[in-house]
């Protein structure tokens, strides 16, 4: 990407506006209006949020934390964007968010209100080598793997898991005689999370 393109969406992405209000949940992404090519939307909960915007093809192109503000009004100028399809990725802690956002051939910007992927990240309890792994809002199988650290990546557990009540637990009995490092791979709806552990 030239740096006129890369310039044009910096200065773009640099229109905000923040004012607080709290809520006691989990993030929440509001899609507002659409003016010419700037898309406009709203984060409640917005404390240690990142936003990502990435296309098909260049991987990310912006990407911004939200620091310690409860609500966050956000406005980005997408006029430096050529037609295609773009994604905007609100990701805290525990969940990241997908929306698509579509610039066609002549210039009109979508974006939709409801993300194509929502997905809870895996949390990991650890008591000496015992590893206990909580996935929560599961809606499909996950994909699960255990590997050691040693040069073939052996791998200890590898299983396709269903919820029971929307979430998944599993614990792990980790020996560190066998492995002092272990990579756990957890994949839901096409994301992937790796926690490693060394003991």
């Amino acid at each position: 990407m030239n740096t006129f393109l890369k310039t044009g969406i910096l200065l773009g992405f640099s229109l905000m506006s923040a004012s607080l209000m709290s809520k006691d949940r989990d993030f929440s992404v509001s899609v507002g209006s659409i003016t010419a090519k700037t898309v406009h939307f709203e984060v409640s909960n917005a404390r240690n949020m990142s936003i990502f915007i990435y296309n098909d093809t260049e991987g990310e192109l912006y990407s911004e934390n939200l620091g310690s503000e409860d609500h966050i009004a956000k406005s980005y100028d997408l006029q430096a964007l050529s037609p295609g399809t773009y994604y905007l990725i609100a990701e805290s802690e525990s969940r990241i968010e997908k929306y698509r956002i579509s610039i066609d051939k002549n210039n009109m910007v979508n974006m939709e209100k409801t993300p194509v992927s929502s997905v809870s990240k895996p949390e990991f309890t650890i008591s000496d080598h015992m590893v206990k792994l909580h996935l929560a809002g599961v809606t499909a199988p996950v994909q699960i793997s255990v590997y050691g650290s040693d040069s073939s990546n052996t791998p200890y557990y590898t299983g396709s898991k269903s919820a029971t009540n929307g979430a998944i637990d599993l614990t792990f009995d980790l020996d560190p005689e066998t492995s002092d490092t272990y990579v756990i791979r957890v994949e839901q709806d096409g994301t992937v999370f790796n926690k490693v552990i060394t003991f």
